[in-house]
């Protein structure tokens, strides 16, 4: 009974000791994230009901650097590439073009980039961190049906910034499994953005580096009107997400 008293808190103990001397951390994760959209843009076209676009693998890159100094945020760049295209016939009008019973091909790229400053605040739990900060995203997409029997195209480019605010919580374990979520959410002028992420991870056996295994949900949902983007939009973006994650400390 000892005995086992022992190797358990050895276990408990192993990665407070393997990380109690490390000051600064640089990591990254990767991942495919199944977006499936739906809603609505340009007053009233649905995105999966006319256009037909349906759900697709986007490409999520995150690379992050923490360290220990006061009131010096840590940074954080996140990149999602996300175009989901469709085709199928429709009869509408998309910025003030006509389709007239056409067959479409759509497309609706809302691929961006993420630069969020953040901060840790300690608390006196184990194995809970709280972080916060800022976050500027900036789209760099567009939103386009094009006719593929008639010479006709209407297309608007989605290239705005928006600052939102970031929240991120993890829950770690002794035994390399771990939890986390984050949101990033801005409400302005009857513009709004919301982003959310949960899942769950393990960090491998493996010595010096931290390398693990990730699987969760993300929820997109954007909301904006012609002054921020220049079309209405009431889209939401959800699926799940699964990748890998690598850490190093010095």
């Amino acid at each position: 009974m000892k005995k086992t008293a022992i190797v358990l808190a050895m276990m408990a103990a192993a990665p407070l000791s393997a990380h109690a001397d490390l000051l600064f951390t640089l990591g990254a994760k990767a991942s495919v994230w199944n977006a499936d959209p739906s809603g609505q843009l340009d007053d009233g076209v649905s995105v999966d009901d006319d256009l037909q676009i349906k759900s697709e693998n986007g490409q999520q890159i995150t690379v992050f650097f923490e360290h220990p100094i006061p009131f010096i945020p840590n940074v954080r760049i996140k990149q999602t590439n996300l175009e989901l295209n469709g085709s199928g016939t429709v009869d509408i009008s998309f910025l003030d073009t006509r389709f007239d019973n056409e067959t479409v091909d759509s497309t609706l790229d809302l691929s961006h980039t993420d630069l969020t400053l953040y901060w840790g605040l300690p608390l006196p739990i184990p194995f809970f961190d709280f972080n916060f900060g800022l976050t500027a995203r900036q789209f760099d997409g567009m939103a386009e049906v094009r006719s593929t029997t008639e010479n006709k195209t209407a297309s608007q480019d989605l290239d705005f910034v928006v600052p939102m605010g970031f929240a991120e919580v993890k829950v770690s374990t002794p035994f390399g499994i771990y939890a986390n979520a984050d949101i990033n959410y801005i409400g302005m002028s009857g513009n709004k953005l919301s982003d959310v992420s949960y899942g769950v991870g393990y960090d491998l056996p493996i010595p010096v580096v931290d390398l693990g295994i990730e699987a969760g949900y993300r929820a997109i949902n954007l909301n904006t009107d012609e002054d921020l983007a220049d079309i209405n939009t009431d889209v939401k973006i959800s699926g799940m997400y699964y990748g890998a994650a690598f850490s190093v400390g010095f």
